[in-house]
């Protein structure tokens, strides 16, 4: 697999508060990375930075992609800012108007895994939080772009609907050899859908494990995510 994203001396600083500091990490293309660590460690700073969402405060970040870069880049964060008064109808008309991807077809193809008919007409800001996990996340597809980026993806969700929507994302991700950046707390959703980890510590990447070879080890990832946790894990550096 060839290098994806090369990220270098990542610095990001809010202030006099430092969360990233020299931080290394390469991503192949088609690799489905998980990246994992303690709330307010950088995790969903990290992802934005990707995403061109926001700047770091000095390294650098390179992708080795043709084509449009934003419109390769699919999000799903957890929270969103909609205007007062638009509904997901709404949103899907202007997608359908700037995405070329986004066809009819694959609309409806997208609207039976995450199904946003009960709600397409409601406001978004009235949606319940499921709901709007569940408009994001297929908003991360609309132009079946070459990365996905996702964090929290089935927060919110019942298990039948969390059952439907990683069953698609491990099915098409695989399929068309798409590269995932997911941020998650579940431990289970990481080994359903990655084949590597991170975890993030100290605005470091400290520890960086295939998942196979994490199972192996470890047994399971939540195993890892506990002896982080309890402070006993041994890190790469």
């Amino acid at each position: 697999m060839k290098d994806f994203i090369t990220i270098k001396n990542l610095k990001k600083e809010f202030g006099k508060k430092k969360v990233l500091q020299d931080l290394d990490l390469t991503i192949k293309k088609g690799e489905r990375l998980a990246i994992l660590g303690s709330n307010g460690c950088g995790k969903t700073t990290l992802v934005e930075m990707i995403a061109q969402t926001s700047k770091p405060t000095s390294g650098t970040i390179e992708f080795n992609l043709e084509g449009d870069l934003k419109k390769e880049i699919g999000i799903q964060f957890q929270q969103g800012e909609w205007p007062a008064g638009i509904c997901a109808e709404d949103m899907l008309k202007f997608y359908r108007s700037v995405y070329p991807r986004f066809t009819k077809d694959w609309e409806e193809q997208l609207n039976q895994v995450f199904d946003i008919e009960e709600f397409r007409k409601r406001s978004i800001r009235k949606l319940s939080g499921g709901q709007k996990q569940r408009f994001n996340a297929m908003i991360s597809m609309m132009n079946d772009p070459e990365l996905v980026i996702l964090d929290e993806l089935t927060t919110g969700l019942d298990m039948q609907l969390q059952f439907s929507i990683i069953s698609f994302f491990k099915d098409k991700l695989k399929k068309d050899n798409k590269t995932l950046i997911l941020v998650s707390h579940s431990p289970e959703e990481v080994e359903l859908l990655c084949n590597r980890m991170v975890i993030i510590k100290d605005g470091k990447v400290a520890f960086d494990r295939k998942i196979t070879e994490a199972i192996k080890e470890f047994k399971t990832i939540r195993n890892i995510m506990d002896k982080h946790f309890e402070g006993s894990l041994k890190y790469d550096n």
